[in-house]
């Protein structure tokens, strides 16, 4: 039995005999933790949560979305509702087994971290192109942020109310939510600990779309480092067009007939510029910290 209160936010879109597999296995945790609260995020389904739940269970607490806002607004406004420190996310697809958050819920609270996530065990073979798609994803924002992520959207984790809420407004409405609180938590020097869990094959199609979504991912890593690293971003590029500007100048000096003293000077003032970009976002940054 968990001995402290915590959350677990549910964000509950399509399906609806998932949902009733899923609430089966929620009856069998309360029945053995009673400090344990269920919010459930019904996000403009087409069946009513309120005739599945049973409504005189003070352990769960239903949300409803007038219509469908996504699945990161979905979680955001359950972990906004929750009276509790320590919350955990799950889907209700039976993907992960929620025997195994719960029992995690202590492991967390002992141990010296901030994020704790289920770096997910594929117990079926998915699709290949979206297999290769995770790992460069996992790669690329590991070199960036110069922090190992073994699995940087993993929907299954606990953090802190108190942490998710100083990004809320960063994170997104939509799938993304869990990889941009993945790197907020990076980029705020805070500790992720990976946690292997079993991932099944869920009923139901993926909102996952391997033709536009890896370039969503690309753009959020380098959104979520800008934000965060402004001056090694924008300094970065300056410094970069900086030495060009001097390797050019030096190759026409001693190679060319003439001076590229024109392409020499865009380029360094280029750099320049680039660098106080840097300077200045890091004012911002800065100042909002405050």
């Amino acid at each position: 039995m968990v001995d402290n209160k915590f959350s677990i936010v549910v964000p509950i879109f399509e399906n609806k005999e998932n949902f009733i597999s899923f609430y089966e296995n929620v009856k069998k945790v309360l029945s053995q933790n009673t400090n344990i609260k269920f919010i459930f995020v019904d996000d403009g389904n087409d069946f009513d949560l309120k005739k599945i739940v049973n409504q005189n269970d003070d352990n769960i607490f239903i949300i409803n979305n007038i219509k469908n806002l996504g699945y990161g607004a979905s979680i955001k406004k359950g972990v906004e509702k929750s009276n509790t420190e320590i919350i955990g996310i799950i889907d209700s697809d039976n993907s992960y087994h929620l025997d195994h958050l719960v029992n995690l819920f202590k492991k967390f609270k002992e141990e010296n971290i901030d994020l704790l996530v289920g770096k997910r065990k594929f117990k079926y073979n998915d699709n290949f192109f979206k297999v290769q798609f995770r790992k460069i994803i996992n790669i690329l924002s590991t070199w960036i942020f110069q922090y190992k992520i073994e699995d940087i959207n993993s929907g299954f984790r606990i953090f802190y109310k108190s942490d998710f809420l100083k990004d809320k407004n960063i994170y997104s409405d939509k799938f993304s939510l869990s990889s941009t609180q993945t790197l907020c938590t990076i980029s705020r020097d805070k500790i992720i600990k990976y946690i292997d869990t079993d991932y099944f094959k869920r009923f139901g199609s993926s909102k996952i779309n391997i033709l536009t979504d890896p370039l969503r991912f690309i753009y959020l890593i380098f959104k979520i480092f800008l934000i965060f690293s402004p001056m090694r971003f924008f300094g970065t590029i300056g410094i970069s067009f900086i030495l060009l500007s001097f390797l050019i100048l030096i190759f026409s000096v001693f190679f060319l007939e003439r001076i590229l003293d024109i392409t020499f000077l865009i380029l360094f003032i280029a750099g320049i510029n680039f660098i106080f970009f840097g300077l200045i976002g890091e004012i911002i940054r800065i100042n909002n910290n405050k």
